[in-house]
Formats: structure tokens, sequence, C-alpha cells
């Protein structure tokens, strides 16, 4: 009696809420997926066994290089370029004397067989980085906890049998690369994890894939039991274990709801955004690795509003060289020849790290030495990128964007540095074409503030709305203490964006916005109504945001705006907005509305 009592409880629906990771929703059994540990026990070697123990450790680095090198050529074409720089990440840090050395120094210092030296050295670096207050900081750390288990796995011996028989969603503390590709390969419909954020491995990939997931539940793994029925709704950020058949026919039909609105918004993105009453505005794309540009094309957009030019510093194969950034910039001018390239500057600090100069973590690295502060003091690297730009505009269609620009000074040392730039390649006798835009990310109060005087030194503004939020609410978005703080429609952060857009309109500026905010549909309403003509965001929202500016009038879009003035709360400014869109969008917004 007791048990089937037990059994009884064990069925009753439970709704768990997580991070979105991956649009979508799916409907299907529970596989649970976990690995050990590999917590070796400390073990003393003998002084003679030193070189036993380190060619030990060195066939074991072999062994997982050749088994990431066989994920990745084997991986699904679908990938998107941040899966492979993922994988790739992890293949350099196999590839990293330094880093692998300090194994090798504990074998022969301390006499610790390889196992436990590897594990040592690992849990200390992990240890480092999930301390760090960024959420992409802690998502760094399951690379090295990824790395740790697949060395540690190849050096005890270890095999992981991954048997899947029917179509699965998958649960688990969390994922490395290699694990989801794999996973993969047997038709997953979808994963939530205990860990991990919008950032993670899980994340990136379920998005490249096309696979809904949930992740940084904390606790879905002690509430699923193998086979239990599950819905993972990737859009809400929900996971429901064991649901009623209502519940199930209901998250089927909207299963099927969002499968149809996806292709239909595909149909009509290469139609122009412009409003019912005739308002033309321009939707460009958010670029960071020339990997997308296919993707980029299909989605609708009108050129590339924002090219993140990190991922080629960072990519764990040393600095790029000027022909290195030529080729590559050149590779995307000419892919929208046509259209406006905006090329960002490199943006590192912060978030972003360049193991290479940044060696001690700041205190507050947010409110550092990141971006153009970054780039001013090591000429080395920023001329470089300057004059491979200068090149590649052949088609006259670059422009360059400065980022964390806080003031007037920074511009005037960047422009000398930029005019030495240009006679450096004209001594060198190098074909460049100096006729070339420059803009300031706007995302510091300051820089929004001092809007007009900005406005006599550059040539366009962006505003950047994931720094701007930040810093002028002082919230770290990464803090899950406070990060219900972080809103893009706090009435100081409107006020902000208004101001800059009118300054823009006054002087004659073209502003444009490439922060999320600018992907965001219900925010598009209230963006048009305050001026904004341009927006950029990631290719796959691309068409529905295309399709809310076409369903819309800017004069109805100005009315939202003038409300969404008068307000001085962030919940107020929000659910008008969301009201607005609701009423007009009700498909988007069944959609995308909380359960």
């Amino acid at each position: 009696m007791k048990k089937n009592k037990k059994a009884a409880e064990k069925k009753k629906e439970i709704v768990v809420r997580g991070i979105p990771a991956s649009a979508g929703i799916a409907v299907g059994p529970a596989f649970i997926y976990s690995e050990p540990s590999y917590a070796p026990e400390l073990r003393i070697i003998s002084r003679k066994r030193v070189g036993s123990e380190i060619k030990r450790f060195r066939e074991a680095i072999k062994a997982s290089q050749r088994y990431l090198d066989k994920i990745k050529n084997e991986s699904p074409e679908q990938l998107s370029p941040d899966y492979q720089e993922i994988l790739q990440t992890q293949i350099d840090i196999l590839n990293d004397d330094i880093f692998l050395k300090e194994v090798e120094q504990l074998i022969q210092d301390e006499l610790y067989d390889a196992p436990y030296a590897t594990y040592k050295v690992f849990r200390k670096k992990m240890g480092f980085f999930q301390n760090l207050a960024s959420e992409y900081f802690r998502d760094r750390a399951l690379d090295i906890q990824n790395l740790k288990r697949l060395i540690l796995r190849h050096l005890l011996g270890k095999k992981l049998d991954v048997i899947l028989k029917d179509k699965s969603i998958i649960v688990t503390d969390n994922l490395s690369p290699a694990d989801t590709i794999r996973l993969h390969k047997h038709a997953v419909l979808g994963f939530c994890t205990n860990f991990g954020g919008k950032n993670s491995h899980t994340a990136i990939i379920a998005r490249s894939l096309g696979v809904p997931a949930v992740v940084g539940t904390e606790i879905i793994t002690t509430l699923v039991s193998p086979g239990d029925r599950l819905i993972v709704d990737g859009s809400q950020g929900l996971v429901i274990v064991n649901p009623t058949p209502e519940t199930e026919q209901e998250f089927l039909q909207k299963q099927k709801k969002f499968i149809l609105f996806e292709k239909s918004l595909l149909k009509e993105a290469s139609l122009p955004a412009e409003t019912r009453d005739g308002f033309r505005v321009k939707v460009y794309a958010n670029i960071e690795f020339i990997e997308e540009l296919e993707a980029i094309r299909n989605s609708g957009a009108e050129g590339i509003g924002l090219y993140r030019t990190e991922g080629l510093f960072m990519g764990g194969n040393g600095l790029p060289n000027e022909e290195e950034q030529l080729r590559n910039y050149l590779e995307i001018a000419r892919a929208f020849k046509d259209h406006s390239v905006v090329i960002r500057t490199l943006d590192v600090g912060g978030d972003k790290i360049m193991p290479d100069f940044v060696s001690i973590p700041e205190r507050n690295p947010f409110l550092g030495w990141r971006a153009i502060r970054f780039c001013l003091d090591h000429k080395e690297i920023f001329f470089p990128q300057l004059k491979a730009i200068l090149r590649a505009n052949q088609y006259g269609n670059l422009k360059i964007l400065l980022p964390m620009v806080s003031s007037i000074e920074e511009i005037e040392q960047f422009q000398e540095v930029f005019q030495e730039a240009q006679e450096a390649l004209k001594a060198e006798n190098q074909e460049f074409n100096p006729n070339i835009e420059i803009g300031i990310m706007v995302e510091i109060p300051s820089a929004a503030l001092l809007a007009e005087h900005f406005a006599e030194k550059v040539d366009f503004f962006s505003i950047g709305t994931n720094d701007l939020i930040q810093y002028t609410l002082a919230v770290d978005r990464a803090n899950e203490k406070i990060s219900h703080l972080y809103n893009h429609f706090h009435p100081a952060v409107i006020q902000l964006i208004k101001h800059v857009i009118d300054v823009g309109k006054s002087r004659q500026i073209p502003v444009s916005m490439c922060g999320e905010m600018a992907g965001d549909p219900v925010a598009t309403p209230l963006l048009l109504g305050l001026g904004l003509d341009r927006f950029s965001a990631v290719h796959s929202v691309i068409p529905e945001i295309k399709q809310v500016i076409r369903n819309v009038s800017l004069k109805e879009c100005q009315l939202l705006a003038q409300e969404a003035l008068k307000l001085v709360k962030a919940e107020e400014v929000q659910n008008l907005c969301e009201d607005f869109y609701a009423q007009r969008f009700s498909m988007s917004a069944e959609l995308s509305k909380p359960e």
C-alpha cells in the first residue's frame, strides 16, 4: 500500500523554473544522464615513477585531444560557430603547455600520481572561475570541469556508453560540448540542466541545433526519475514533470503553433520593415563569426549593425595578424557589399578575457581596463586592426565602432592613432579606403549625457543597452540576488535612450541600437515611438522584429512612448508595453507569456 501511495505521489505534476536557453517546446520521456565525478584518491608515487606518470598524463592528453577532434569532425553541419568556438577552446587548453605543465610539476615536486595531480590542478582552476561574479566566467568553469573529467576518464580507463532507446529529454547537472553532440546523435528532444546560464555549452549548442532547452534549474535532477514524462518550454524556462493529460495536450498545441509561427516568419523575412503609415526602418544583424553569414542573409537582415571582433582574438590561436584580420573583414564586406557593415573594434575585458594580457583578475572588471581603454594602451594590437579595416574597406561599406567610450578625450586619442595607422599604410604603399565613418557605442551614462558633444566628433551612435542598463542601474545581471532589477524597461534607461535619439535627430547623427533590447519584440513598438529607426539584433529574431514593425503604425507607437515616459516604475512601463504587444500580436504573445 505504501509503495503504491509513493508511486502515486511521484506522478504528481511538478513545475520547475529555470533559465530559458533555447526556444521551443519538447514533450517526451526523461533520460537521466550522469557522469562520475572522478575524484581520485591521493596516491604518492616513488621518485622512480615520476617519468612514467608524466608519460601517462601526456598519453591521456593525446587521447583527449583525439576524442575532441573526432567529436568536432562528426558535429552536425547546422551547429553554429559559437559551438565550434567552445570546442576549439577546449582543444586549445589541451595544447597549452603552460597550463598542462602545472600538472607535471605537481607530479615531479609532490610525487602525486597523474590522476590526483590532474584532479588537483583542474579543481583549483575551476574553483577560481566559479567564485567570480560574472555568469560568463562561471560558465567557463564548466570548460575546466569537462576537461578534468575527460582527462581522468582516459587516465583511469573509464568508458561512458550512452544508450538511448527512444527519443528523450536529457536531464543532467550540466553537459560538455562533446556530451551534447554525442547525445544529440540519439535524436534528443530537449535538454534541462541543474547548472549553466544562457552562455553555457548546453544553451549555445541547443540553440544551434534548434532543440528546446532550459538550464540553471538547480534541482531538476532531484525531481525526475528515468522514464518520467516531461515538458520543456525553452521560451519561458519551464520544465513540467509528469504533466497531466490536459497540461500535455495544451503544450502540444502550443508546440504546433510555435512551429507554424516560425515558418510563417521566415516566409516574410525578406519583406521591408515599414510601419503601416510608411515609417521605414532598417533592421541589421549582429554577427560574431563569418560562418553566420548565410543564416543572416536568410533572416532578412539589411546589413551588419554590429560585428564583434573578439572571436578573432580569443579563439585560442594567438593574436591574429593584420593579414588574417584583413581576410576576415574583407569576406564580410564582400558578402554585404551593397549594405553597411559596422565593425566594432576589440572589446576585451569585463567578461571577455585575453589570457595573454590579463593575468591578474581585476576587482571590478566591468569598470576596469577594457575595450577602448585597453586598445589605446596596446597599440601593438589596435594598430593592425585599424589598418586591416582600412584595407578591407574596398567597397566603401565599412564603418568603425568604438566600444565603451566615456569621454571626449578618448575620441581625440583614437583619432591620433587612426591617423597614424593611415600614415603607416601610406608608407607601406598599401591600398586602403580612408572614407570610413567612425561611431561610438553609447553604453555608459556619461556618453549618453554628453551625446551632443560626441555628435561633433563622430559620425553615428550605436546604443549598447546591455551595459547601459548595467551601468545606469548599478546592477550586475549575473548576480542572482539582484538580477531581477536588471530591466530595459526602467524609466531611467528609457530616458537616456530617448535623449540619445533626440540628439541624433537634431544633429543629423544616425542612431542605432545593437543591445539585447533591440531584439525584444515587446520593446520594438516603444523604441519606434521614441524615434529609433535602426535596429541590430541576432539573426534568429530579425524576422519577428520586422513583422512587428510592419504591423504597427508610427503614430500609435508614439502614443505608447508618450505614456511610457510618464511612468516612474519599470514594472509599469513593462506592463504597458506587454499589453500593447499582446493586443496586436496574439500569436507571439501566447508563445512568450509566462505560464
